[in-house]
C-alpha cells in the first residue's frame, strides 16, 4: 500500500473512531439533552463563523492526528507520555448550522451548513440526528443537489447493526425511507429504496432470529429491493453506490441475487475465484465441508490480529470436515504473497483484488468479514470479528 493509501486508511480509522471520543450514542440522548441542543442553537444563532472556527481546528488536530502515527497505524505519544489531545467539541458548530437552517433556507449559507451536518458533523454522538436534518434541508432546499451521491454513501457508511438487527441510526433510516417515497426526483427515489434496501439487508443478518423473523426479513429487504430501479433503469447510479455496477438497473439486479444469496440463512451463491497460484476454484468445489471464508488484506490490522486464533482452529479441526477458504482483497496479488511469506497462513488461500464479483455478490465492504457455511453452502453467520460465540459455533457445527 502507498503513502497516501496508508494516510487515507488512517483518516478512515480516525473519523470512524470520532463517535466514541464524544461520548454517547444518538440512541442514549436524553430529551435534557435535546432541550440542552436546543437552548444552544437559540445561544449561538445562524453564525457561519463558528462553524468555520471548529472547522479549522479540526483539520488541525486531524493533521497533528495523522503525523503522530507511528509505523503500525498507533497513535504515538509525547516525551512525556501523554498522547495529543482529543478533537475539538463540534456542538456550538452544529448548533449555528441548525440555526442557519432554521432561517428557511434563506441564509446564504443554508447549503454549506446543511452539508456541514451531513459531513463533518454527522460523525458525532449526536450525528444520526444531524445528518437527518441536513439531508432533510438539501432535499427541501436544493433538492438538486449535485453530491447527492457522496452525500448518501457517506450517511449509510456510518450506519451500523447490533446483534437484533436494529439500526444505530434510525433518523438516517428514517430520512432514507422518506426519500424512498417523497423525493420528487425519480432518481433520488430510486437512490432512497436502495439504501433502504440495504438496511433491511443487514437487518436480516442478526444474530439470534428465529426462521421466521429471519425469512421476514429477508422479504421486507427484497421488497424494497425489487422494481427500485423502474422509470431510471439506465440512468448512471449516483457517485459511492454500489461499486461494479453501471446503472440503477445493473444496482437492482445485483442486490437482490445479494439478499437472496448472500444473508445469513440463504446458500450462498456460486461464485469463483483465483487461488495464489493462479488456479481457478468455485465455492462449490468445497461442498461437503464446513467453510469459513475470511475475506481480509495485508493493510487491515484486526485480519493480521487474527490470525493466531485462525491457525490455532485450522489445527484444532478436522480437514475432511472442516476448510478455511481466505480471500485476500489486496490490489496487487504480489502484496499478499510476500506477506505471507513471514506469516503462514496454511490453508486455502485466494486472491481477488480490491474490486471483484465475489466481494460485489457477498456484499463484502468491511474487513475482515466472516462468513460460516455449511456443508450444502448455507449461511450460518456473518461478522466482523472472531467472538467466543462464534468460533464456538464453528467448532460445534464442525463436530
Amino acid at each position: 500500500m502507498n503513502t497516501s493509501n496508508r494516510t487515507l486508511v488512517a483518516l478512515g480509522a480516525v473519523l470512524l473512531l470520532l463517535p466514541a471520543a464524544f461520548g454517547r450514542t444518538a440512541g442514549e440522548e436524553s430529551s435534557s439533552a435535546d432541550e440542552k441542543l436546543a437552548a444552544l442553537v437559540a445561544e449561538v444563532g445562524p453564525d457561519w463563523e463558528v462553524v468555520t472556527d471548529y472547522m479549522s481546528r479540526q483539520r488541525e488536530w486531524m493533521r497533528h492526528r495523522l503525523n503522530s502515527l507511528g509505523p503500525d497505524g498507533d497513535a504515538e505519544t509525547s516525551e512525556d507520555g501523554e498522547e495529543a489531545s482529543g478533537p475539538p467539541d463540534p456542538e456550538r458548530a452544529a448548533a449555528a448550522a441548525i440555526s442557519i437552517l432554521e432561517e428557511g433556507g434563506t441564509h446564504e449559507r443554508s447549503v454549506d451548513a446543511a452539508q456541514f451536518l451531513t459531513n463533518q458533523a454527522a460523525m458525532t454522538a449526536r450525528g444520526d440526528e444531524y445528518a437527518y436534518r441536513g439531508a432533510k434541508a438539501l432535499l427541501e432546499y436544493v433538492p438538486d443537489f449535485g453530491a447527492w451521491g457522496m452525500t448518501l454513501s457517506r450517511m449509510n457508511m456510518l450506519r451500523r447493526f447490533r446483534d437484533d438487527g436494529e439500526s444505530s441510526r434510525p433518523a438516517t433510516d428514517r430520512f432514507f425511507e422518506e426519500l424512498a417515497s417523497e423525493a420528487e426526483d425519480p432518481v433520488l427515489r430510486a437512490a432512497g429504496r436502495y439504501y433502504l434496501a440495504l438496511g433491511r439487508m443487514a437487518a436480516v443478518n442478526a444474530e439470534a432470529l428465529s426462521e421466521d423473523e429471519r425469512t421476514a426479513r429477508k422479504e421486507a429487504a427484497l421488497d424494497a429491493a425489487e422494481g427500485l430501479s423502474a422509470g431510471v433503469e439506465d440512468e448512471a447510479l449516483l457517485f459511492g453506490m454500489r461499486m461494479g455496477a453501471g446503472t440503477f438497473a445493473d444496482a437492482e439486479a445485483d442486490l437482490i441475487r445479494s439478499i437472496r444469496h448472500a444473508t445469513v440463512g440463504s446458500v450462498v451463491a456460486d461464485l469463483s475465484g483465483s487461488r495464489m497460484d493462479g488456479v481457478e476454484e468455485a465455492l462449490a468445489d468445497y461442498r461437503g465441508r464446513i467453510v469459513l471464508l475470511d475475506f481480509w488484506a495485508t493493510w487491515c490490522k484486526p485480519c493480521i490480529a487474527a490470525l493466531p486464533t485462525l491457525r490455532e482452529l485450522v489445527a484444532d479441526l478436522p480437514a475432511d470436515r472442516f476448510v478455511l477458504l481466505a480471500v485476500s482483497v489486496d490490489a496487487e496479488l504480489e502484496t499478499a504473497v510476500e506477506f505471507m511469506e513471514e506469516e503462514p497462513m496454511p490453508w486455502v488461500n485466494w486472491h481477488v483484488g480490491m474490486t471483484s464479483e465475489l466481494t460485489k455478490v457477498l456484499d463484502v465492504s468491511a474487513f475482515p468479514t466472516y462468513m460460516l457455511l455449511d456443508e450444502q453452502g448455507r449461511i450460518l453467520a456473518r461478522t466482523s470479528s472472531l467472538p467466543d460465540d462464534f468460533l464456538a459455533l464453528i467448532e460445534e457445527t464442525v463436530r
